[in-house]
């Protein structure tokens, strides 16, 4: 394979493209909106009632993505978008369907023979279809972030303020210092949330798309059918999420979270590290986090370099193997 080989191919891409135009509306769409109405629900339900449903779970706070406290605030609780199964099975979605379909999905068709006899490199043909599948996947993660976006510009809260009061010492109750009712305020949710703060985990997600491309284009290259590759990535899927839910409910097997690349998802960890306007603190690459072995940025970089990996062993693979004649 000679470096003058490893390009993109602008038939390709149109031709990708083509193909998976109707999925990727289908799931900008519904992460544009899913996005948008997350952060409305948000406002619906009164803070001080929130912070009191969730004291009553505080014994399953180890199965949460962060701390509870960091919940009791508008920009945590918005922050969970990242962590929601919508969210999380449309990046799953496009990523597998898209990396399924590099050799194995061509196969199955009986297209690939017939692309591969234009003067086009197997390098260019792989590449062009992961230029296509990550170019879809930061769309993708844009079209969730832009959703937050205008949910919290076009959403206003309301909260009610109590009369000042004094907390009498040793009786430990407020006294109203006034007899004025208590008033309600409203102002936008912008006040209270700064999008940049979700920057880091919309980085978050695209790590994590990015290494289930991978591997789905490294199951792909070494089949045939792209059920049986479908099944595989599933299958590595679901073991993995086992370990890490085992990993998280019994300390004796805290050792499995470890080997779960769920355990380099952090989106909402992310959001908790921004404290006093330090929109920095998520892309730390110095000092580990308080509850992990690597630095804040460190984690969506291991993900990706897991899918830069896999992405060359899918290369390695198909460029060397023969293929099998069409059905």
């Amino acid at each position: 394979m000679h470096w003058r080989d490893i390009g993109i191919d602008r038939m390709l891409i149109r031709k990708f493209i083509g193909q998976s135009s109707l999925l990727f509306s289908a799931l900008a769409v519904t992460l544009f909106a899913f996005g948008w109405v997350r952060v409305w629900v948000v406002k619906l339900l009164d803070m001080g009632q929130f912070q009191t449903i969730l004291e009553q779970f505080r014994d399953y706070e180890k199965f949460a993505p962060i701390e509870f406290d960091a919940l009791f605030t508008y920009s945590g609780r918005v922050g969970m978008t990242f962590d929601e199964p919508i969210v999380i099975l449309c990046t799953v979605v496009w990523c597998i369907a898209r990396g399924s379909d590099v050799v194995s999905g061509e196969l199955g068709r009986g297209t690939l023979e017939m692309l591969l006899s234009q003067p086009v490199s197997r390098a260019r043909f792989m590449l062009s279809h992961a230029v296509v599948s990550i170019g879809g996947l930061v769309a993708l993660c844009l079209a969730l972030w832009a959703g937050m976006g205008v949910g919290v510009h076009a959403t206003t809260l309301t909260e009610v303020v109590p009369p000042p009061s004094v907390r009498v010492p040793f009786f430990g109750f407020e006294l109203p210092l006034t007899d004025d009712a208590p008033v309600e305020q409203s102002f936008p949710m912008s006040d209270r949330v700064d999008l940049r703060t979700y920057s880091s985990s919309v980085f978050q997600l695209f790590a994590f798309g990015f290494f289930l491309l991978g591997l789905s284009a490294c199951f792909s290259s070494l089949d045939r059918y792209r059920w049986r590759t479908i099944g595989a990535v599933m299958t590595v899927y679901v073991i993995q999420l086992i370990m890490y839910g085992l990993g998280k409910a019994a300390e004796s097997l805290s050792f499995l979270q470890s080997m779960s690349f769920f355990n380099c998802y952090k989106p909402q960890r992310m959001t908790s590290l921004v404290r006093d306007g330090d929109l920095w603190s998520p892309w730390n690459l110095s000092v580990p986090i308080e509850d992990g072995w690597l630095p804040p940025l460190g984690y969506p970089l291991l993900l990706i370099a897991l899918g830069l990996v896999c992405y060359g062993v899918a290369l390695v693979v198909f460029t060397r193997r023969d293929l099998p004649a069409p059905l």
